[in-house]
């Protein structure tokens, strides 16, 4: 019976990340700039040795996303859908993942309670429907846990797969996986005497890790030490971390609350009884919560939590995806929790159905909007509008020749410009012209932020291209002009 409950929650996990994902997948600049390096990758050969940028000049994560991401664009003919397919398939495994390690070192029950947890939480739903590279690390975090559990209870032969999994994370995410080596030796250090210190082993750990930098190092020396120069700018010249605690009560500690507490509840009005909850079943159970696999996940959660209210780098913005290999150790905690609360008779168990059952009510609520919304709203922008503008003019436009204009919010319309490379490549075998032709399209996303820039660059347009027609997908336009003077 537990075997097919957890396919069934494993099925439903992925059906919730993938449900309608043609339309609803955001495709913005990161997805845009990724998609045509690999597409370079794949159509032209062009190798790398880094992959996308992070949020600090300079500073490049591993090239471990691309080449993950690579065979599910090469599958389907560049269609960005089919790698968001691969990325919701890889947080089911992670899923299964964390269902293997909390049987092994938790309970059966924390298990069952883990995978509920984690398949169905909306706001995990949606950050694992986010093709972006952060996205995967959870899969990784938690073979990274997995590891390092077994090493601490003795056994020798996990150290390999240590240093793999979290240099693969720093390949992913370096906001979220760079905690994971001081979390990792601070774990060492408090359970020195379970550890078997066998240094061949450690050696093989140790090897593995310095395997995954070495795309990085090789592209560092091959460029004048480009990012040793910016580690060293960002950690000494900027003094991005500093003993002052940077907005520690009204900031950094509200923006942890809310980004921990949406992973379990959506409803405002139910958080608080969702947290009283909580904290009565912690009381009723505290005695058994305090193990070994605990302290673990704790060391795990605070050390980035800690850390990061020292954090001043990158103008102070510390985001939500910073903690994306974090929030399954948490999830893990509140499951086993509850599993205590279920295997005691009496309030406890009581308390543990009632969270649950909040759980579940509030998360599929949640996920049937969002699953359900539509795309064309006034200033809805997703892959569905976008793609739509995209085929308007090719459609529109038929045998003529023509030139694209694109404005988006962020300046750079690296999404239009692979949407038109992908479809012009494998559905209408054109592409946009570079020189100039008397037939121009302008598409352009809302900006309610600064509608002010929309209007000036439309006003700019005006100058030398009349509007002969126009065309909206939600917040997309599609505006189709004629040079003036060449008619």
């Amino acid at each position: 019976m537990k075997k097919y409950l957890l396919i069934i929650l494993l099925l439903l996990g992925f059906f919730l990340r993938t449900y309608r994902l043609g339309d609803l997948l955001g495709f913005y600049f990161d997805q845009g700039r990724d998609g045509k390096v690999i597409w370079d990758l794949l159509h032209h050969g062009k190798f790398f040795l880094i992959g996308p940028t992070t949020g600090i000049e300079g500073i490049f994560l591993g090239p471990f996303y691309y080449y993950l991401m690579a065979p599910a664009y090469l599958l389907g003919g560049g269609n960005p859908v089919w790698p968001a397919y691969e990325l919701a398939l890889i947080n089911v495994l992670a899923i299964g993942v964390f269902y293997l390690i909390t049987i092994r070192h938790f309970s059966p029950g924390t298990g069952i309670v883990t995978v509920i947890l984690m398949a169905l939480s909306n706001r995990l739903v949606q950050d694992q429907r986010w093709l972006s590279n952060p996205t995967p690390l959870p899969l990784f975090s938690g073979l990274a846990l997995w590891s390092l559990l077994e090493i601490i209870s003795g056994k020798t032969k996990w150290w390999w797969l240590l240093g793999l999994s979290i240099g693969l994370s720093l390949q992913l995410e370096a906001a979220s996986a760079t905690f994971f080596l001081p979390a990792t030796i601070l774990v060492l250090v408090i359970f020195l005497k379970s550890v078997s210190w066998k240094w061949p082993q450690i050696m093989h750990g140790l090897f593995m890790f310095c395997l995954t930098l070495l795309p990085q190092l090789y592209f560092n020396f091959r460029h004048e030490n480009i990012l040793f120069k910016a580690f060293q700018r960002f950690l000494i010249s900027e003094k991005s971390f500093q003993a002052t605690v940077s907005g520690f009560y009204s900031d950094r500690l509200h923006f942890y609350f809310r980004v921990f507490t949406e992973k379990l509840i959506n409803s405002s009005q139910l958080l608080p009884i969702l947290l009283l909850l909580l904290g009565i079943l912690f009381l009723i159970v505290f005695r058994k919560f305090f193990t070994k696999s605990t302290t673990v996940l704790l060391v795990w959660i605070f050390v980035p939590l800690i850390s990061l209210l020292f954090y001043h780098g990158n103008n102070g913005y510390v985001w939500g995806y910073y903690f994306t290999g974090v929030y399954p150790a948490f999830i893990v905690l509140i499951a086993f929790l509850m599993a205590l609360g279920l295997r005691r008779k009496g309030i406890a168990a009581a308390v543990a159905v009632i969270i649950l059952s909040l759980f579940i009510y509030d998360n599929l609520t949640a996920a049937k909007n969002y699953l359900s919304s539509g795309i064309d709203g006034p200033i809805t922008i997703t892959l569905g509008n976008s793609l739509k503008a995209v085929d308007q003019v090719y459609e529109d436009a038929g045998d003529t020749p023509f030139n694209v204009d694109v404005y988006v919010p962020p300046v750079i319309s690296h999404a239009y410009d692979y949407l038109f490379i992908w479809r012009g490549s494998t559905r209408y075998f054109t592409q946009p012209e570079t020189n100039l032709k008397p037939r121009l399209y302008t598409v352009f996303e809302q900006d309610p932020p600064h509608p002010e820039r929309l209007a000036k660059w439309l006003a700019r347009q005006a100058t030398y291209a009349g509007v002969d027609s126009t065309a909206t997908f939600g917040g997309v336009t599609v505006q189709k002009r004629t040079r003036y003077g060449q008619n």
